[in-house]
């Protein structure tokens, strides 16, 4: 199955909501389940209300002498409900310093676990910087998803990343626009691909630029843990947005024909 890494080069634009939102919706036969990789520490435990144990700490000791990357994740992960779906989190302290120390056992020998053949692993890595420890996981990755406002400042800052995230590894690199940017999709292709081809001498197709999705706050605040969601939660705009954003990812995706199919048929329905 497939590892999706969520990051950010500038701002806050909501990584852990994007990657428990994109498991929340995923296809059944995905069993996705999110990992808090995020380097500054993570969110989800005080936004959910979950236990400090298990977390990525727990993960990164049971990944050395794991027999089956499932069973790791079934004693490491807690569920977040989100109506009927319950996802499997694996969350990360706060603070930072013990997740930066578990991700090298992630990336190194216990690194099997990141691509692990029964789960859809969705791993939120917070925002990206020079020297991150998340570099190794993003160069593991099936595909690299990059969270961006449509607006001068951090178009820039990401234009300044795009050599390090194309060289990155042999997954796809795609640019998920938010709520709030100034500019179209296909603008903000233009200068990114522009760069890639010219100032880069890269590929210019090695970027994919999607969105932007909704602003949709009561869908955040579902996703935030500030709101329980209603009965139709899957068709707020922002659920909507990810369902779709799994037809777009799913081409870059190493899975099976029928799971592929299915993956567009959920995402239209």
């Amino acid at each position: 199955m497939p590892l999706v890494a969520v990051t950010y080069v500038k701002g806050r634009p909501g990584a852990t909501a994007t990657a428990l939102g994109l498991a929340a919706v995923a296809p059944e036969w995905a069993r996705p389940v999110v990992v808090e990789c995020d380097p500054a520490g993570g969110d989800l435990m005080r936004r959910h209300r979950l236990a400090a144990v298990p977390s990525v700490v727990d993960l990164a000791a049971a990944a050395r002498g794991a027999a089956s990357p499932g069973d790791v994740f079934a004693a490491a992960s807690q569920p977040v409900a989100v109506r009927e779906a319950r996802v499997p989190v694996v969350v990360a302290p706060a603070g930072g310093a013990q997740t930066r120390a578990a991700l090298p056992e992630l990336t190194g020998s216990g690194r099997a676990v990141l691509g692990a053949t029964d789960r859809m692993v969705v791993a939120d890595c917070g925002r990206l910087g020079l020297g991150s420890p998340v570099w190794p996981l993003l160069r593991l990755a099936d595909v690299v998803l990059v969270l961006a406002r449509a607006n001068t400042d951090e178009v820039a800052h990401l234009r300044e990343h795009l050599g390090e995230l194309v060289d990155a590894g042999a997954g796809r690199l795609v640019v998920l626009l938010g709520a709030g940017g100034v500019y179209s999709a296909a603008d903000v292709a233009d200068v990114l691909s522009t760069h890639v081809g010219q100032e880069l001498a890269r590929d210019p197709e090695a970027v994919t630029v999607l969105g932007p999705l909704p602003d949709d706050r009561r869908a955040a605040a579902v996703l935030g843990g500030e709101l329980v969601a209603g009965r139709r939660w899957r068709r707020l705009p922002l659920m909507a947005a990810y369902a779709r954003l799994w037809t777009d990812l799913a081409p870059y995706l190493p899975v099976a024909a029928a799971p592929h199919a299915d993956v567009s048929a959920e995402a239209t329905s």
